[in-house]
């Protein structure tokens, strides 16, 4: 008896050969955390660089304020991607970064005094390099796995002896409950570019006799910690119940391909950050949903003047008070609650966007770079110097 072919898989767990170019990286040895002189050099160790990736926006602008401030900073790429490519990747990303992108051939060669692993693959690629070695933590990258292999591999990094700095206090949490930490874990500030949008005061009064409403809904369809599906599910659900209650939603989706069709609304795929600016000043509320670490999104949203309604399943309250969104459950009923309490009564929608614009003015990149040069000046103990 034979079985019938199907158009149904097993859960895909991985490929060995996925990490064909970094596999002799790979051990489980603590690294051995040397700094024989005053640093000079920083190296952040990366996947390339990506257009539209906020994690590497952030590090890049990390490595534009250390450059400043005298160190020689390099990105270098251990996946295959041309100097040219990520240069221009680069600038697209951070115009006016400062900083000189290696390619992958520059593994082999290359000498910091300050190596930076920026996810967990990169933290195998340099973690026996000579020099101090730190781990930039963006997210608790186990979850972005099911339970099993890579799961464990990410979870493992964190235990390896790098000294861990934390964007924001999340990751360190997550850290601290689910590993047995064996080196130094340093928390920074969460930052924002404020002011890197126009700001336009709205009448948010109007919204009481409004009965058409423009949604801007960030998600990415390849991260489960944007929640693609259930947002959608939840968004198409709640204009079916707000189109019975005699209002009009329009949903904008933006930060994924084009070509994916959405349940439901317009999808405007990935936008450049004067696009956004354009569609963040003609919304009425914005949605950006984090499920692991926090996202630069909402962040934007809040500095543009527009609501942000975001979700307790999130991790939003771990980086603003509750005050400064309009928060509410991930399912349909709930949205369309806090959605009907907000538009009758304007002024909690008034007092959520004064409260996350003088939140924004706490969290600027100065204080995150103050941080992180704390960090660094501790390593430089008078044997160092």
């Amino acid at each position: 008896m034979k079985p019938v072919a199907t158009g149904f898989q097993d859960i895909r767990t991985g490929d060995v050969h996925d990490y064909d170019n970094i596999i002799q990286y790979f051990n489980f040895r603590q690294a051995d955390q040397k700094l024989p002189h005053r640093p000079h050099s920083i190296t952040f160790v990366t996947t390339g660089i990506i257009p539209y990736d906020g994690g590497q926006t952030t590090m890049l602008h990390l490595g534009t304020e250390l450059s400043k401030h005298g160190f020689d900073v390099y990105y270098l790429s251990y996946v295959r991607q041309t100097r040219e490519e990520m240069e221009t990747n680069a600038a697209f990303n951070y115009s006016g970064y400062k900083g000189t992108c290696l390619d992958a051939s520059a593994l082999e060669h290359h000498q910091s005094d300050i190596w930076i692993a920026t996810m967990w693959e990169s933290v195998y690629v340099l973690k026996d390099r000579p020099g101090y070695k730190m781990y930039f933590v963006q997210d608790y990258e186990p979850y972005f796995y099911a339970y099993g292999d890579r799961h464990y591999l990410a979870k493992k990094t964190y235990e390896l002896g790098l000294h861990m700095v934390s964007l924001g206090p999340w990751c360190a949490e997550m850290i601290q409950k689910n590993c047995r930490v064996r080196s130094p874990l340093d928390v920074v500030n969460f930052p924002v570019d404020s002011d890197q949008y126009t700001y336009r005061p709205r009448n948010f009064m109007d919204y009481h006799t409004k009965k058409e409403f423009t949604i801007a809904a960030y998600t990415k369809w390849n991260s489960p910690r944007r929640a693609p599906i259930s947002l959608q599910i939840v968004l198409k659900n709640w204009t079916r119940i707000a189109r019975e209650q005699g209002y009009k939603l329009n949903i904008v989706y933006f930060g994924t391909d084009r070509s994916a069709r959405f349940l439901s609304g317009t999808n405007l795929g990935k936008l450049t950050k004067k696009e956004m600016e354009a569609l963040y000043l003609r919304s009425d509320f914005g949605i950006a949903p984090s499920m692991t670490n926090f996202s630069l999104v909402p962040y934007e949203m809040m500095d543009a003047g527009l609501p942000v309604i975001d979700f307790y399943e999130g991790t939003g309250r771990s980086f603003i008070a509750e005050d400064c969104a309009l928060y509410c459950h991930l399912d349909a009923l709930s949205i369309s609650r806090t959605f009907l309490d907000a538009v009758r009564d304007p002024v909690r929608i008034r007092n959520s966007v004064h409260n996350a614009r003088r939140h924004l003015t706490s969290v600027t990149w100065k204080k995150t770079i103050s941080d992180f040069m704390e960090i660094v000046a501790s390593l430089q103990t008078p044997a160092n110097v």
